[in-house]
Formats: C-alpha cells, sequence, structure tokens
C-alpha cells in the first residue's frame, strides 16, 4: 500500500517486445523529418553554407558527418557563415548541393551520367564514401569510344612527367582522387584491351587489326599508354605480323594528327627476350634538329 492508502500498480510480468520494425520506422520518419525540415525547410538552422551562387542554412552536427567540413565549421560559432571554395576545377555547384544533401539523406537517384565525375569529386573530398561509390560506378560504366579520350585526360598520370615511372593503371599512384583516379586508370585500360576489342569483335565486318574503330581510339592516345596497349599481351591481336601492321598505321596516323609531337615514333618486331616468339616493341626519340647549316669564311 502507498501512504496515500492507494495500491500500486504490480510490475509486468514482462515487458511488452515493440514491434520488430519499430526502430528501422524510427529512424525512417527521423531522416525524412530532418531532410524535410532541416533541409529542404532549412529550420533551425545554426550556419549559413556558400558556395558558388547558392546559399544553404543548414545544421553544424549534419554537416560534420563529413570529415572535410567537420574540420571547417570547428572552430565556428553558431550562426556563422562557411563560405566554401574549391581548387578542383572537376567540382560543381550542383555537385556541392548534391553532396550536402547527402548528409542529410541518401540521394543516389540524383547522380547521373552527366553529372558523376563532378559528384565524385565533391564526394571524395567530402568524405562522403558511400555518395562516391555511386558516383565511380556511373563514371566507369559510362566509358566509350567517344569519350574515352576525356577520361584519360581526366585520371591518366603520364610517366615522362610524374618521374616515377608509373604504366598507366598502375596503383603505385593513386591520384586526386584517392583509389577511385586507380581504378578508373585501370577501367579505361581495360575498355582499350577488352571491352572496345570484344565489341568490334562482335561486328561481322573485318578483323581487329583492320578496324578503323580500333584505330580511331588508339591514334589519339598519350604515347605511353599508346605504347601499353599495343604491347600488352592482353590486346587481342595474336598474330604478331598483323599487330605490327596495325602498329605501323596507327603511328603514321599519329604523325598525320601531330600527336608525336617532338619526337619520332616507331614500330619495331623483334625477337622476344626469352627467344621464344616476336613480339611487337614501340619505340620513340626526338625528332632530328633541322637546322640550317650556315658557311663561315674566315
Amino acid at each position: 500500500m502507498s501512504a496515500t492508502g492507494t495500491a500500486s500498480p504490480a510490475p509486468s510480468a514482462a515487458p511488452i517486445s515493440p514491434p520488430a520494425n519499430s526502430k528501422t520506422s524510427f529512424a525512417s520518419s527521423l531522416q525524412e523529418y530532418i531532410f524535410n525540415t532541416g533541409f529542404c525547410g532549412q529550420q533551425y538552422a545554426d550556419i549559413q553554407v556558400v558556395f558558388f551562387n547558392t546559399s544553404l542554412k543548414l545544421h553544424r552536427l549534419i554537416l560534420a558527418r563529413s570529415p572535410y567540413l567537420a574540420h571547417l565549421i570547428l572552430s565556428l560559432m553558431p550562426g556563422s557563415t562557411l563560405q566554401l571554395a574549391f581548387t578542383d576545377g572537376n567540382i560543381t555547384e550542383e555537385a556541392v548541393y548534391i553532396a550536402l544533401q547527402h548528409l542529410y539523406s541518401p540521394a543516389p537517384e540524383h547522380v547521373n551520367e552527366g553529372n558523376a565525375r563532378a559528384v565524385l569529386a565533391a564526394a571524395h573530398l567530402f568524405g562522403e564514401a558511400d555518395l562516391a561509390d555511386v558516383a565511380y560506378a556511373a563514371v566507369a560504366s559510362a566509358i566509350s569510344a567517344a569519350n574515352v579520350g576525356e577520361y584519360i585526360q581526366w585520371v591518366g598520370i603520364s610517366p615522362a612527367a610524374n618521374g616515377n615511372g608509373f604504366a598507366f593503371g598502375s596503383t603505385g599512384y593513386d591520384g586526386e582522387y584517392g583509389n577511385y583516379s586507380a581504378r578508373l586508370r585501370q577501367d579505361v585500360l581495360d575498355f582499350l584491351l577488352r571491352s572496345l576489342p570484344d565489341h568490334i569483335k562482335a561486328a561481322p565486318e573485318g578483323t581487329l587489326a583492320t578496324d578503323p574503330r580500333l584505330l580511331a581510339a588508339y591514334v589519339p592516345l598519350p604515347f605511353d599508354l599508346f605504347k601499353q596497349c599495343v604491347e600488352s599481351p592482353d590486346l587481342p591481336i595474336p598474330f604478331m605480323q598483323d599487330r605490327f601492321s596495325f602498329a605501323k598505321r596507327a603511328i603514321t596516323a599519329r604523325k598525320k594528327a601531330g600527336g608525336a609531337g617532338q619526337f619520332e615514333e616507331s614500330a619495331v618486331l623483334a625477337l622476344k627476350d626469352d627467344g621464344d616468339g616476336m613480339a611487337v616493341h614501340i619505340t620513340r626519340r626526338p625528332k632530328r634538329s633541322r637546322a640550317a647549316l650556315w658557311k663561315v669564311e674566315g
């Protein structure tokens, strides 16, 4: 009995078990509330984020999910303005907006072939691995003969330029976007050595070594990547004489297109180092100077 003479309620023999999906339902409801009220409605904000021509009233607690943003706002007082500026020209206003929205609620549906590279750049900077994975998948699946040159410029590393001797596709150097750059370089290499040749071989016209589509894809390649592809055992041109003929045609076309620059490129058909069969080697050397000779009379 209690002091008032009223009997205390007896404890339940067993606690009532909540529905199995109650936590999931609560988390979903909370996420929806935070996204709609916090991001879309910009209510109860304690920081203003400005980037490009966009200004958003957001929340430091949510922004801190990004290691990059957490570092920037660490010393900012509530009500402050955070001005974001980027040295990476690949990061766009749309990509930053998607990356910020993703901190409030997953936004993979906003990633497409047109913005995937920019989103990958922003997500990698912000430390949003799940969004970067989505963007990487979209980027990798979009590689084609029409845009492979753009991809090479975007993620390519010239061994001659970096001085470290890394071949295109090597994992020895990650690049600007970490492991994503290394994976994309390998994706480009796989496209040139496997996907594109397989697509061409599926067509009934001619053989791979004489197909103009393979030639068109190889002619603009940087020298180191061109050499790597032509010499690779993965290039499905097994007969070395055919590969040699293809290499000579490509080098002639590269010379006409000005791709060789100040170098003279050549293809050599020679015995392998172990003496077991033939191999094609691509070489280059500086062009000989054709400076005029002046006769000096004493």
